[in-house]
């Protein structure tokens, strides 16, 4: 059996059974969702860079307070740990580095908001609790995946970064440009910046979807599906293509935490310029949500060898 069909059979024996648990309750302004992101999903033996990452989000929408200006709003509180990995330098002692890319685990908790405006709009704050280094417990959870699944035996986490523990703030802003009057086609505008200890960063991009889709304000790919208001809970499902242009100031994963000096991170030196691009696919109805994405991005930092990419699965159950 393949690395990539273990995976996902793992995901549906974590997710399914709350079919059972929450298959009878009608009302759905609540949500339990669980991602995974793995470079095994590109089916070509890669295993590198950002090798591992798993959230789990609980979203809740709120009431409405009555205000014509706004939609919806939602609450999404997440989990998640990320593994990242380099490749073995040929001759290390002439950069003094073993690895083109430090090893590091990034673990975290989040809470956000998002409020949904009438005009195809949204506007989102989070704050972000991340920490790198041995505490994240990366090294403990890729020996144990690759140990799980039959793996090779992961090394080089001697070298990983220090432990350091940062806070961060996201701020993000989404709006609908066009939709087709058949409801089958759509692009829109996305903007988002992180400030922080571990993160600092801005993005642009254009998000455009293909298939059977909904105002932003009722549609999965926004979170904004979860309601308190009564509404037609039909079916959607979308292709995306979503490129993305950011500028990167500062990466904790790269080159350690802020004002740490970091004896493994400065050694390295961010790109400062990455450019994005994200294929995939969603299906949703009143119950479930799923999808696949590929992403594949430009070189994360200067001196690697290769570009950065991986893929994602996700599924949501709403209750």
């Amino acid at each position: 059996m393949s690395v990539a069909l273990r995976f996902l059979l793992l995901q549906c024996g974590v997710m399914f059974p709350l079919f059972f648990v929450f298959g009878q309750v009608k009302w759905r302004s609540q949500e339990l969702s669980i991602q995974n992101d793995n470079d095994v999903y590109l089916l070509i033996g890669q295993d590198r860079y950002y090798t591992n990452g798993i959230n789990v989000n609980y979203r809740i929408a709120l009431p409405s307070q009555g205000d014509p200006h706004f939609s919806n709003t939602v609450l999404d509180i997440e989990i998640g740990q990320r593994i990242f990995n380099g490749i073995s330098m040929i001759d290390h002692r002439r950069e003094n580095k073993k690895f083109d890319r430090p090893f590091a685990g990034y673990l975290y908790l989040s809470a956000a908001g998002t409020r949904f405006l009438k005009q195809e709009q949204l506007i989102g704050l989070k704050v972000e609790l991340g920490q790198i280094g041995r505490r994240s417990y990366g090294e403990d959870a890729q020996k144990f995946i690759h140990h799980l699944f039959g793996m090779y035996e992961a090394t080089g986490w001697e070298g990983q970064l220090k432990n350091a523990l940062g806070i961060d703030l996201h701020v993000k802003y989404r709006k609908g440009l066009y939709r087709n009057p058949s409801q089958s086609f759509d692009l829109g505008l996305l903007g988002q910046a992180v400030l922080g200890t571990n993160n600092t960063n801005m993005e642009v991009g254009i998000p455009i979807r293909a298939g059977k889709v909904k105002p932003y304000h009722r549609s999965t790919f926004t979170h904004g599906h979860l309601t308190q208001a009564r509404r037609s809970e039909d079916k959607e499902w979308y292709f995306i293509y979503q490129p993305v242009l950011a500028r990167v100031f500062y990466n904790s994963t790269i080159v350690g935490g802020l004002g740490k000096n970091d004896p493994i991170g400065v050694l390295y030196q961010i790109e400062p310029w990455m450019i994005s691009h994200r294929v995939g696919f969603s299906w949703s109805n009143h119950q479930v949500n799923y999808g696949i994405n590929y992403i594949f991005n430009s070189k994360e930092l200067q001196g690697v060898f290769h570009r950065h990419q991986y893929g994602e699965i996700f599924f949501a159950y709403r209750f």
